[in-house]
């Protein structure tokens, strides 16, 4: 059942991206809830929409006081690809053995996405509600779950704890069961279905057990927030035609995102937002018992996308960061971020029209530069030619 007017597919009124006022005296605040920045359509306007972004992110700092420290205690970027499992999966639990097998489940994923860096282990719909039982004791009910979450990490796996606190609320008793359960079975995170933000109880209660545990709230994060909750999951967040940038990840570097649009079939739109971004993915292939596997193009990206982020992953979380960098001067619509760490330029690129055969990036030189260009998914070497105004074409 649906509701009249409804499509899962079609972003809502507070999806959609917020343009960024660029007169030098606007109020900036207004961008404070926004989901994502939205890009303006000329590329002449490109400079003064970073420049209004920057300021924006410098004033909102002042404002809320942010202080980072949670970020500078953790050990480099978050999970960039997450898949959200089912407990129950025939892919994860063998029903005519009656024991779960992680490396079998592990392994299909290998091969089809390349792997995954963290799984959220899902288990109410749709089985809650069949008895008196709350979400806890789906958890509580299976004594194996400590080797289960064990046998993801042996393979470099992280494991999300699930937590609904729209179901058992987040008072004391609920949030002593949250803590019992994520140090008994050493879950590596907290996942708050349906919340864009936790608790001070919930937090304070997790940095008992480790403070450098994350949490990830659901939609958009407040700003207040972004200091104590280290991700969020990007539920349907609507893009702008030239592609914009996400608000939390602008405001903080190492803030790490999961795109998703959990009923969609070509899953390209995020894909690209989140490469622009150097954000991830959350991959969902089986929403509530239905099957909404990814197809072949999309899986091939995605393991393009996590392969690189873990190569080169000093760069996605650099305060060096030029969305919309270095357009090729054309009518095509290809887009690029620059990204810088140390010594080294990256650069992710996505064509969001017709296939396009001339330059990807028109550059300016650097001094460092020795010459070679390389594609990092294919491993090619790039052909370059210099312009009369000395930049590089690529």
């Amino acid at each position: 059942m649906t509701r009249p007017g409804f499509s899962p597919y079609v972003p809502r009124p507070i999806d959609k991206p917020a343009r960024v006022p660029l007169a030098p005296d606007a109020d900036l605040s207004v961008l404070d809830e926004a989901k994502v920045f939205a890009a303006p359509e000329d590329p002449a306007d490109w400079p003064a929409w970073r420049a209004a972004m920057t300021r924006w992110r410098d004033e909102a700092r002042r404002r809320i006081e942010y202080d980072p420290h949670r970020y500078a205690a953790m050990a480099g970027a978050g999970p960039r690809v997450v898949e959200m499992v089912w407990l129950w999966d025939e892919r994860l639990y063998d029903f005519a053995i009656g024991r779960f097998t992680v490396d079998a489940y592990l392994d299909a994923g290998d091969a089809e996405l390349g792997g995954v860096d963290a799984v959220m282990l899902w288990n109410a719909y749709p089985v809650l509600g069949i008895d008196s039982r709350d979400h806890f004791a789906f958890f509580e009910d299976i004594p194996e779950l400590p080797e289960i979450v064990a046998a993801f990490q042996r393979r470099g796996v992280k494991v999300y704890f699930t937590y609904y606190p729209w179901e058992t609320g987040s008072g004391p008793e609920a949030i002593e069961k949250v803590t019992a359960i994520v140090e008994r079975c050493g879950f590596d995170a907290v996942f708050l279905d349906s919340s864009k933000e936790a608790s001070t109880r919930l937090r304070a209660a997790l940095d008992t057990i480790d403070p450098t545990l994350p949490i990830e709230c659901e939609s958009r994060v407040p700003l207040a927030q972004i200091a104590d909750q280290t991700m969020s999951w990007a539920q349907w967040f609507a893009d702008s035609e030239v592609p914009g940038v996400l608000r939390a990840k602008w405001f903080e570097r190492r803030h790490e995102l999961h795109h998703i649009r959990r009923w969609n079939r070509s899953h390209l739109d995020e894909l690209h937002s989140a490469w622009l971004n150097g954000t991830g993915v959350l991959v969902w292939p089986v929403v509530f018992g239905v099957w909404v596997g990814w197809n072949a193009r999309d899986r091939a990206i995605l393991a393009h996308m996590r392969r690189l982020y873990g190569q080169h992953a000093d760069h996605f979380v650099s305060e060096n960061w030029t969305p919309l960098a270095d357009h090729p001067e054309t009518d095509a619509q290809v887009y690029a971020s620059r990204w810088e760490a140390g010594n080294s330029r990256l650069w992710t690129v996505v064509n969001r029209g017709q296939d396009h055969a001339g330059p990807l990036l028109v550059v300016e030189p650097d001094h460092k530069e020795r010459g070679i260009w390389v594609d990092l998914v294919s491993g090619q070497t790039l052909a370059t030619e210099r312009q009369a105004n000395g930049r590089i074409a690529l």
